[in-house]
């Protein structure tokens, strides 16, 4: 599945829309959902965050906690577990997440989520077109 995002001028940041739910089993309907345009792509985060507004809007509750690196040094966050629907459709069961202080973001994707996926960033003309597929087919040349 594919999915390509022109910026149409230089963007400072990768962003796309995404959905976050409770986690549920394939098959079964999940009895909330998140919606948000404000899903970051971050090379630099080795697993994928959610805001305290994604956690209060799924009314989730943590399953135990760890400490994090952030900008600001460590931090304590609740793990959740959650499925996660990015903008082509993929649909990620039983995410494990961290629950963060994420600024204007409300999900930050993080190398779990990018590893998935063949993805690709240019910058022709001074304009940022992201694309990325899953599942990952490699042969990505330029």
């Amino acid at each position: 599945m594919n999915y390509k995002k022109d910026f149409g001028t230089k963007a400072s940041a990768i962003i796309t829309e995404a959905f976050v739910f409770p986690s549920f089993r394939p098959g079964e309907l999940p009895s909330l959902k998140y919606y948000t345009p404000f899903a970051a792509w971050d090379t630099g985060a080795d697993h994928t965050s959610i805001s305290s507004e994604v956690i209060e809007a799924l009314q989730l509750k943590p399953k135990n906690y760890t400490t994090i690196m952030v900008f600001g040094g460590e931090q304590r966050a609740g793990v959740y577990d959650v499925a996660i629907a990015l903008p082509n459709g993929k649909l990620f069961h039983e995410m494990e997440v961290y629950g963060a202080d994420l600024d204007e973001y409300s999900i930050l994707f993080g190398m779990d989520i990018i590893t998935e996926t063949d993805f690709l960033i240019t910058n022709a003309d001074g304009k940022t077109t992201f694309q990325f597929r899953t599942p990952s087919e490699g042969g990505v040349e330029l």
